[in-house]
């Protein structure tokens, strides 16, 4: 089974704010599922944000 980050484990993952993260999910840029009253991202969501959002270089 996939691992499923909180919005706050992708924050640090992705060194970005709470309310971005959760925007993110919320405007579908970061795809989510609800798991009763919270959202959880799924690692894969997670790495093609992340290969999909890289520019240049390392």
């Amino acid at each position: 089974m996939e691992r499923l980050f909180t919005i706050k484990e992708a924050m640090e993952i992705l060194n970005l704010s709470y309310t971005t993260v959760y925007g993110m999910c919320n405007n579908a840029t970061l795809p989510s599922v609800k798991v009763g009253g919270s959202i959880r991202i799924p690692q894969e969501s997670l790495r093609n944000f992340i290969l999909n959002n890289t520019k240049g270089g390392l």
